[in-house]
């Protein structure tokens, strides 16, 4: 029996953990990414207590889950996530030390972010093919903000006359600011639309569908009505397969649909994080310029705001950094237009 207990102890301690990451205003995709962590290591642990649990079980634990393919950077992230959660554990009194915190992950090379040149920025900004597309990345390289930051832009919050909003992540908020190319791109994608989610998703509308059983024609479609968020399911015999053909089937359910109210209620909801990624991979991949991603072109708005001599502290703020050493970074790529002056107007 205490085993069992243990056990239902440590998904309970999981949930508790995932409501103060909440109550913590942690990022939700990092909230969501910890929870999977520790509940991978509650799977792991099986019947073991928490209280139980030293450095070297979570050292196997690591070990033992490694995908395939793995890096530093994915041992570093699980060991975040995991003195997270012990830390949490210990503030609660639930064990007496911190195990995750005696490993010690493999120093992490920072390699130099991927960044597109002003030249190839117009490229891409010239291979969008309707207003939605050409906002997005306008707005992309114009704010420098992350794709998750992107996703909760409402338009009421955009001020058109300084060019501005705030954006929240990170547990902060901070001002970011667009020019009038940006300004321009997405007043012509708005139209006369001044509220919700600024990239909201498009639901289509319903239109029903024919499919069949062994024996008969099945028409179905839902009902929106009364507010109903996913819609009630309804259904409607169309003949039998042997005698009725799917052609005249079809013709007597679009007959009958007339008659029925399709109307799908348009939901305030935004485009999703994977969404906007396929959507700046698309217009890459039409510019010729390879994998392109959302977070290139905030590496791109960083390096351009920078060889045109913007000082480091103004551009940590833009970005939305804690640290100024997450920005210096940046000087490493800047200092490459430095050498081809250098290289190009000395004399010797």
């Amino acid at each position: 029996m205490r085993q069992i207990t243990d056990k239902k102890l440590n998904l309970e301690f999981a949930f508790r953990f995932r409501r103060w990451l909440i109550v913590q205003h942690y990022a939700l995709s990092t909230h969501e990414a910890y929870c999977r962590i520790v509940l991978s290591l509650c799977r792991f642990l099986g019947n073991k207590a928490m209280r139980d649990v030293t450095p070297l079980i979570i050292g196997d634990f690591l070990t033992q889950t490694l995908p395939l393919e793995w890096s530093d950077d994915h041992v570093s992230y699980q060991l975040c996530a995991l003195r997270c959660f012990f830390d949490f554990l210990y503030l609660g009194g639930v064990v007496d030390s911190v195990a995750p915190r005696f490993l010690r992950a493999r120093a992490r090379v920072r390699k130099l972010p991927k960044t597109l040149t002003q030249s190839q920025m117009k490229r891409l900004i010239a291979a969008t093919d309707n207003a939605r597309d050409r906002a997005l990345i306008e707005l992309f390289y114009a704010t420098g903000c992350r794709v998750g930051e992107v996703t909760r832009i409402r338009v009421e919050l955009i001020n058109f006359r300084r060019r501005c909003f705030p954006v929240r992540a990170k547990r902060k908020e901070r001002m970011v600011y667009f020019g009038a190319a940006a300004a321009k791109a997405i007043n012509k994608y708005l139209g006369r639309r001044r509220s919700g989610y600024l990239f909201r998703d498009i639901i289509p509308q319903q239109k029903g569908s024919l499919t069949h059983t062994k024996y008969v024609w099945v028409g179905m479609w839902r009902d929106f009505g009364d507010l109903v968020v996913y819609g009630r399911k309804h259904s409607k015999q169309f003949g039998s397969v042997r005698t009725v053909s799917r052609a005249s089937a079809n013709t007597k359910f679009r007959r009958f649909l007339k008659g029925v109210d399709l109307t799908r209620p348009e939901r305030d909801r935004p485009l999703t994080r994977s969404t906007l990624g396929r959507i700046v991979q698309e217009i890459g991949r039409r510019a010729k310029l390879g994998m392109v991603n959302p977070h290139m072109l905030r590496h791109s708005f960083a390096t351009h705001l920078l060889e045109r001599g913007i000082d480091l502290r103004a551009l940590q703020e833009l970005l939305g950094h804690s640290w100024l050493s997450s920005t210096q970074i940046y000087t490493r790529i800047a200092d490459r237009a430095v050498a081809r002056a250098f290289r190009r107007f000395h004399p010797r």
